[in-house]
């Protein structure tokens, strides 16, 4: 195969972040050849082109911009998080890259989708390229991680309503034993979400509670009171910097306008972001040094996409590891070491330990299993 320079490249997303974090990111250095495409114009004097597929198509005929290019345009498409629709026989995706159909096409993800309908081999064929957590780590281009894992009384033993107990809006609760699978999904217990934030803030405080951190929550709901349980919990912190801790949901417009800064090394605040879904994939966060799991996590897909928010390396700002705080088992249910490697510590404190995992060569390992329900939450007291 003849290696051939590629004068037009087309760097497809379907995300502003992701177009935006490649430009000012690890698109840098191609300056002045770059551009975004905005004002639905693909100009022609530049060289590299970021696109959101939504910008350069569209339901009608003249939506699509991209055709306002000829079909040999461009020499060299990239597709950012491929999985995420581009391989859907009917999705917008489909037309452009079709339309495009004489350039290289490259397809690039961390979470391949295998399914009934979606198929990224189908289209892209067999991956030319796979590069692993575990590779990564060892070539030292990747972050090595530590494991806090934390169990909760109610979660193992499970909760059981008193006999005619009501939730906070006079319903019923159902006579059953609620356990870790249930919490903030079937029911609330505002005395556990204010025990974890606790917990992540007595980790925080020992070691270094500017540290950026991603809590993963069940849904928008839980994710906006984990947000007041740690603005209570982080106490003076939270007092003094009103964008310590903020929601960065799809619904909230003040938190997603603080996505940028929080993702920017070199922005302070927000340090801890509370969220269920947007942070998942594709943000690069990468002095991301904590990653709270309090979120059900029913796949392998989607427990990697969370985990990779934390495996970048930053060395101007100190970032050469993470740490997973893990309190629904999700490291025990999904673990991977033949793609992902072993944890470097695997650490289980109690209420009145030290929160600070200890050496590597001081941790444990151990097995268990959890069998997640997806129904809507119930509130009480």
């Amino acid at each position: 195969m003849e290696s051939q320079t590629s004068e037009k490249v087309l760097f497809l997303v379907d995300r502003n972040i992701l177009a935006d974090q490649t430009l000012i990111n690890d698109f840098k250095p191609f300056g002045s050849v770059m551009t975004k495409i905005r004002n639905r114009k693909i100009d022609p004097a530049y060289e590299i082109h970021l696109g959101l597929y939504q910008a350069i198509t569209g339901p009608d005929e003249q939506d699509k911009i991209f055709k306002n290019v000829s079909r040999d345009f461009f020499d060299l498409i990239i597709i950012d998080e491929c999985h995420r629709g581009s391989a859907a026989e009917d999705s917008s995706w489909r037309e452009i890259l079709e339309y495009f159909s004489n350039a290289i096409q490259i397809g690039m993800t961390a979470t391949p989708k295998e399914t009934k309908y979606v198929s990224n081999i189908t289209y892209f064929g067999e991956p030319v390229y796979t590069y692993s957590l575990k590779q990564g780590i060892q070539d030292g281009f990747l972050a090595p991680y530590k494991v806090v894992k934390i169990d909760i009384d109610k979660d193992v033993k499970g909760w059981t309503p008193p006999k005619g107990m009501k939730d906070d809006l006079g319903q019923d609760i159902e006579d059953r034993t609620y356990n870790r699978s249930d919490m903030d999904r079937i029911l609330v217990l505002n005395q556990r979400t204010k025990l974890v934030a606790r917990r992540v803030m007595k980790l925080l405080n020992a070691t270094d509670p500017f540290s950026k951190t991603i809590i993963f929550c069940e849904d928008i709901d839980h994710a906006e009171r984990m947000r007041v349980a740690i603005v209570n919990a982080a106490g003076q912190l939270a007092k003094e910097n009103p964008r310590y801790v903020m929601r960065i949901t799809g619904d909230s417009v003040e938190g997603k306008a603080e996505l940028d800064n929080f993702i920017t090394p070199e922005s302070k605040f927000p340090v801890i972001a509370t969220t269920s879904e947007m942070l998942t994939t594709g943000v690069d966060a990468k002095t991301c040094k904590l990653i709270v799991l309090d979120k059900t996590i029913n796949s392998m897909t989607t427990f990697k996409q969370i985990i990779g928010r934390g495996t970048r390396i930053e060395e101007d700002f100190g970032k050469f590891f993470f740490t997973i705080m893990d309190f629904k088992k999700a490291t025990e249910l999904f673990s991977d070491p033949e793609f992902d490697g072993e944890p470097v510590v695997i650490y289980e404190p109690g209420e009145d330990d030290d929160p600070i995992p200890p050496d590597p060569e001081e941790g444990e390992d151990e097995e268990g299993e959890e069998d997640p329900g997806n129904d809507g939450p119930r509130s009480i007291m």
